[in-house]
């Protein structure tokens, strides 16, 4: 299943799901898909990069275990980023309609796959 496939079935799936992408942690999307919202999830998703990283290392100096994910809510959209591996994340953008649980299932299913077509 290729990258787009995946992005698709998770924002498609999620009530309330915007857009995703897959990024690396150079802030080089490897793919993205936004639907009919036209949202810029790349731009997003570089941008939060940087804090995923920052938040990495807070919970590794703070000896809390290491990050699988992060969430945001704004007064306008929420934001979930999940780990896939140490160099890949994928960004979420959810409405303020969206069933915050389930995406979050949806996203943790889509990094699965998303690690499994990175072994490739």
């Amino acid at each position: 299943m290729a990258f787009f496939e995946i992005l698709k079935e998770l924002v498609d799936s999620a009530k309330g799901g915007l857009a995703a992408t897959v990024m690396g942690m150079d802030g080089i999307a490897v793919d993205q898909y936004a639907g009919e919202s036209r949202y810029d999830v790349e731009t997003v998703g570089v941008e939060y990069g940087k804090v995923i990283e920052e938040i990495k290392n807070a919970s590794r100096l703070l000896n809390l275990g290491e990050v699988e994910e992060v969430m945001v809510a704004s007064t306008v959209n929420g934001l979930i980023l999940r780990l896939v591996n140490n160099e890949y994340y994928i960004a979420f953008v959810v409405g303020p309609d969206a069933n915050t649980g389930r995406a979050r299932y949806l996203l943790k299913r889509a990094a699965k796959k998303t690690s499994k077509e990175l072994e490739r």
